[in-house]
């Protein structure tokens, strides 16, 4: 479990107005968790700490955010599986963890029984992106470095999700059968492609973004249907001619599926209200994140729609799930 750093605190929002009094009366006067799959310093990460750090200060009580990385995320839902039901365990997951239950048989839980949604927290694109030492500056010019080079391997911090697929998607737009390569978290997978030790990645454009823009490596595409005002340099598949390319991936924040009606609505008033102010919502859109709040209702529904529609796009690429 890691406690929120000074650094973190001082930049987070202060939300204006005091902390929700029906709030102080239900949820746990101790505090909250906040459970992560992926490891410290990854996109996930940094989200999850502006949040908790806002959070905080509104509800004027502990949060810490607990890193459990592995299984693509899957360990959070598990935990929520068999969580307290007083509203002291939440998970903040995207949907690079949630498709697993339609890729991996043995996937540890079910995302729409086995977990409550509580409310959306926004969208990101997931991004290609390449070292900077190839030479290479659009998906065209990557294309043809493929075809005088040997190495069709990228990295990937979630194999068998949308982030591994969107890379073999890409590579199939350009006549490539490319291989992905498993990296624990993005801090060790940005570090590769600086150095060039291999020469491709693909994850969340929030854990990109950020060296993309300090010059470690190139996002040189894009899942989105437009462009991010955060990031207007880099473009869409959309754009460039791939629109069966286009995928839009989302987080939300869970709770263990037994939470009472009352303890459910308070966490979803209190972490939208959170996520919905002003300065929570500038920090969060200059990690990539694109804000959207919702109903845990509305959550839920967008999932069963989603888990239909990921089916569809795996069974066009010829995917089974496997053990």
């Amino acid at each position: 479990m890691t406690r929120l750093s000074r650094r973190v605190l001082l930049a987070a929002p202060a939300v204006l107005g005091a902390a929700s009094a029906r709030a102080q009366g239900v949820l746990p006067a101790r505090g909250v968790r906040i459970a992560i799959g992926y490891p410290v310093g990854g996109g996930t990460d940094e989200m999850a700490r502006v949040i908790a750090a806002a959070l905080q200060r509104r509800l004027a009580r502990p949060v810490t955010i607990e890193n459990r990385p592995g299984a693509a995320g899957a360990i959070v839902g598990e935990m929520l599986k068999k969580g307290p039901s007083d509203g002291s365990l939440l998970g903040f997951i995207p949907t690079a963890t949630l498709i697993g239950k339609l890729t991996t048989k043995s996937f540890p839980f079910d995302p729409q029984t086995d977990v409550m949604p509580l409310t959306l927290a926004g969208t990101y694109a997931t991004g290609f992106a390449v070292s900077r030492k190839l030479q290479v500056a659009t998906l065209s010019e990557y294309g043809k470095w493929l075809q005088d080079n040997n190495d069709r391997r990228f990295g990937t911090t979630s194999l068998q999700s949308f982030t591994h697929y969107f890379g073999l998607m890409v590579g199939k737009a350009l006549g490539q059968q490319l291989e992905a390569v498993y990296f624990k978290g993005a801090s060790p997978l940005v570090a590769d492609v600086e150095q060039a030790k291999i020469p491709a990645a693909t994850s969340g454009v929030t854990s990109l973004l950020q060296h993309h823009r300090g010059a470690r490596l190139r996002i040189l595409v894009s899942s989105g249907a437009a462009r991010s005002k955060t990031a207007p340099d880099i473009p869409t598949v959309v754009e460039l001619g791939y629109p069966a390319l286009e995928l839009q991936n989302w987080y939300g924040f869970f709770g263990p599926p037994n939470l009472s009606s009352e303890v459910a609505a308070a966490w979803e008033r209190e972490l939208r209200a959170t996520i919905d102010a002003r300065d929570t919502t500038e920090l969060l859109t200059q990690l990539g994140l694109d804000v959207e709040t919702s109903s845990g209702e509305q959550c839920a529904k967008r999932l069963a729609a989603d888990m239909v529609r990921w089916q569809t796009i795996l069974d066009s690429l010829g995917l089974k799930a496997t053990n």
